[in-house]
C-alpha cells in the first residue's frame, strides 16, 4: 500500500510538474537586427540584445497577460521568417503579410499599430493636406526605397531627391536641398526626443503618404496561438495600455 501511494505522488508530482513547465514556457520573440529606433534599440555590445524599444514594451505587455515571460531573439532580416516557420521562436511584431514571402504559412493577428509616412519640413513651410501639392516640389527620399502613393507626385512635376540614410534627409531638410522629407512618423519622433532642440526647426505636415497595419507574425507550432494571441492584444486594447504605450514613443511638438 506505501509503495502504491508513492508511486501515485510521484505521478501527481510528474504531471504537475509538466503543468508548471507549460505554463512557464517563455513567449520566444523575432527581432530584427534591421529594425532600428524607437521600434527596436540594440546594445552596443559584440552580442547585440535588445536593451529597449516599442517592441521591447509591447513583448513585456503581451508576456505579462499571457501569464509568461518575453524572451527576445535578434536576427538578421533574412533570417525572420525560416525561424518564424520552423517554430525557432513565438512570434514576430511590425509585421504585415505584405512584407513576407511565406505569410501563407504564418499565423497573423490582430493589428498593433500603424506605420505612417508622413512629409517633414522646416516648420515655416505652409501645410500640405493633399499630396497633389506636391507638384514642383524638391522631395527627399531614401535611395532605392519604392513610395507606390508618390507616383502621381513624379509624374507632375515632384522631384524625387534621394539620400542613403534617414539622417541624411533631416540634414538635407535643415539646409533648404529640398522642401520636404518622406519620412516613417514613429522614425521621426524618435530623431525628435534625442534631439528637441533641433527639432523645433520641423512640421509634420497633416496629409499621410502612406499608412500600413502592423502586427504579429506566429509560428506554426507556436506554444501562443493567434486566438490566445489575439485575446491578449485585445485586453491591452481594452484598458487602454496599447495606445498609451504606442504614444509614449510619438514626438509631441511644443
Amino acid at each position: 500500500m506505501v509503495a502504491y501511494y508513492k508511486v501515485l505522488l510521484g505521478a501527481v508530482a510528474l504531471m504537475l510538474g509538466v503543468g508548471v513547465c507549460r505554463a512557464e514556457a517563455p513567449l520566444r520573440i523575432g527581432v530584427s537586427d534591421s529594425d532600428g529606433p524607437p521600434l527596436v534599440v540594440l546594445s552596443d555590445t559584440a552580442e547585440r540584445v535588445l536593451s529597449g524599444g516599442l517592441i521591447r514594451d509591447l513583448g513585456e505587455a503581451l508576456a505579462g497577460e499571457l501569464g509568461t515571460r518575453a524572451e527576445y531573439v535578434v536576427l538578421s532580416r533574412n533570417r525572420i521568417e525560416p525561424a518564424l516557420e520552423a517554430s525557432r521562436v513565438d512570434i514576430v511584431c511590425n509585421a504585415n503579410p505584405a512584407w513576407y514571402s511565406n505569410a501563407g504559412r504564418l499565423g497573423w493577428t490582430a493589428e498593433l499599430f500603424p506605420q505612417i509616412e508622413r512629409l517633414v519640413s522646416l516648420r515655416n513651410r505652409p501645410d500640405i493636406t493633399e499630396l497633389d501639392q506636391l507638384r514642383g516640389r524638391r522631395v527627399g527620399t531614401i535611395r532605392g526605397y519604392h513610395y507606390p502613393a508618390l507616383e502621381k507626385a513624379w509624374a507632375s512635376g515632384a522631384r524625387r531627391q534621394d539620400e542613403a540614410r534617414l539622417d541624411l534627409l533631416v540634414k538635407a531638410v535643415q539646409k533648404g536641398l529640398v522642401d520636404v522629407a518622406v519620412y516613417s512618423e514613429l522614425e521621426f519622433s524618435a530623431w525628435a526626443r534625442a534631439y528637441p532642440f533641433e527639432a523645433r526647426q520641423f512640421k509634420l505636415h497633416p496629409v499621410m503618404v502612406s499608412t500600413m497595419p502592423t502586427m504579429c507574425a506566429v509560428a506554426p507550432q507556436s506554444a501562443y496561438g493567434v486566438d490566445r494571441l489575439n485575446g491578449a492584444i485585445g485586453r491591452l486594447k481594452d484598458a487602454g495600455r496599447l495606445r498609451t504605450l504606442v504614444r509614449s514613443y510619438q514626438w509631441h511638438p511644443i
